[in-house]
């Protein structure tokens, strides 16, 4: 079993790869990070088998890492963290392992086998509804939640609330943020972004525009309906979207 280990605290990683040297069979720890950042370079490159990840790193929450990833869906992930409240929150569903710190051996191995007997089962790819729920957790579990964008030139870690709203460009986005004058680019589609953001108060209410309510200043009827936007930008707001406007609105 290939595993990749990402937490901020060096003491974290190297408890627990002690711990892990001393399970059975044996786990190979490919590569370790320390941050959202250099975790996204590194399974750009590798993708292990098991994934030890810790729930609040330095740039951001472990869930920022999961959204941004290619490749997420098809390697287990284990959360480690330090807040209980945190994991209540996260896994009342079912949809990951964790571990508490101070990592316990026992159950350390317990999680070991559970991977085991389910790599036994065929080959593992998580079903689209429990990633759809996890992607969800960012915005529900920090009211400064974070969330990692993919340019060009890097990976950027901005807050969701600073967000005022995201315009389709082509297979491309544009995300206009508060106090930032130019768009960010990013090679995300709006549905993407949509099914992200939806439980921070984000809505579609057109084919190439998502907004976020924190930001709406008014919604007027003439010339087919529009909404204006924090940032003084008017937007177009479809028929067919008015009444999902509406709905979030009341």
């Amino acid at each position: 079993m290939r595993a990749v280990i990402i937490d901020d605290e060096k003491q974290a990683i190297a408890s627990l790869q002690m711990e892990l040297a001393e399970v059975r069979p044996k786990v190979e720890i490919i590569g370790t990070a320390n941050s959202v950042e250099s975790g996204l370079k590194l399974l750009a490159k590798m993708t292990p088998d098991v994934l030890f990840l810790d729930i609040r790193l330095k740039d951001g929450l472990g869930f920022d890492l999961l959204t941004a990833l290619t490749n997420f869906g098809t390697f287990r992930v284990v959360f480690t963290t330090a807040y209980d409240q945190y994991a209540l929150k996260a896994f009342k569903h079912g949809v990951f392992d964790y571990l508490l710190k101070p990592v316990d051996q026992d159950d350390l191995q317990s999680t070991v086998n559970r991977i085991l007997s389910d790599s036994s089962k065929g080959s593992f790819k998580l079903p689209q509804e429990q990633i759809d729920h996890i992607i969800k957790l960012p915005s529900t579990i920090s009211a400064g939640a974070k969330i990692a964008l993919n340019t060009t030139d890097g990976i950027y870690l901005k807050k969701i609330e600073d967000i005022i709203h995201i315009q389709a460009y082509g297979n491309y986005t544009k995300l206009f943020l508060k106090e930032v004058e130019t768009p960010m680019v990013i090679s995300k589609t709006l549905k993407d972004f949509e099914h992200v953001l939806k439980p921070a108060r984000f809505v579609r209410i057109h084919t190439s525009h998502l907004i976020n309510l924190a930001h709406l200043d008014s919604f007027h009827n003439k010339s087919g309906g529009y909404v204006v936007m924090s940032n003084g930008i008017n937007l177009p707001v479809s028929e067919r979207k008015k009444s999902n406007l509406m709905a979030a609105i009341k």
